[in-house]
């Protein structure tokens, strides 16, 4: 009986400390980019990718389009709100996002822009 209950003990230990390591990793792996989540990367590569590549020096189709390369010097030395403002309005080819995009989802997208420079 009580090395029945030991090995229970043990096998509560195990999967106690198996929990917590999964729940630290997965705070961990949220914020991987620098502050940006993985829905941001997630959301950059279904809906800004497609122009300005998935490492944010253009797509084929966006240098087609003369898009910005977005780990330029020109596009990071802008702040914060100006880009928030470019992805919610839109800019010359670029279609206005702030009705298929929350607030959030954009300064979300701004700060992974961050991390391609």
């Amino acid at each position: 009986m009580r090395r029945e209950c030991r090995r229970i003990g043990i096998r509560l230990l195990t999967a106690a400390a198996l929990l917590a390591f999964g729940l630290s990793t997965q705070g961990a792996l949220a914020q991987d980019h620098g502050g940006a989540t993985e829905a941001s990367k997630t959301l950059f590569g279904s809906r800004c990718a497609m122009c300005h590549g998935a490492d944010g020096h253009g797509s084929e189709m966006g240098k087609s389009l003369k898009v910005k390369d977005l780990t330029s010097k020109e596009v990071q030395s802008q702040s914060d709100a100006e880009l928030e403002h470019v992805i919610a309005e839109g800019k010359n080819n670029m279609p206005p996002f702030k009705d298929s995009l929350k607030k959030e989802e954009i300064s979300g997208v701004v700060q992974y822009l961050r991390t391609l420079k």
